[in-house]
């Protein structure tokens, strides 16, 4: 069915109840009509409350719990290596005051996070 179809459907099937109450209205008399007015009014309600606890319910999915943060793993250290007579290898996260031997110049570095 089409969106304007949907929409006069829609239309007649809220108007018609209301014509054919307003013709029994008329035709019962007030005192009547008020009787059944209550009544229509309460099984409305209450099947307005039905609606509306129904939609509670089934219009929110749950709480999904977040997923738990993984760990990352360290960045794997590098292969380094050292040849010769007082040469330094350092990979990783090592840090400190490096010194070869005679008149060696003390560096310190620091890495940056």
């Amino acid at each position: 069915m089409g969106k304007r179809a949907l929409v006069w459907t829609g239309a007649v099937v809220a108007v018609a109840p209301l014509v054919g109450l307003g013709i029994y209205f008329a035709r019962v008399g007030l005192a009547d009509a008020d009787q059944l007015a209550s009544v229509i009014g309460v099984f409305v309600a209450l099947a307005g409350l039905g609606v509306s606890v129904y939609g509670l319910i089934t219009g929110r999915p749950p709480a999904q719990p977040e997923p738990p943060q993984k760990e990352t793993p360290p960045p794997p250290r590098p292969d380094v290596s050292a040849s010769g007579p007082r040469s330094i290898a350092i990979g990783g996260d090592n840090s400190g005051i490096v010194s070869t031997g005679d008149d060696a110049t003390n560096i310190q570095r620091r890495e940056q996070p």
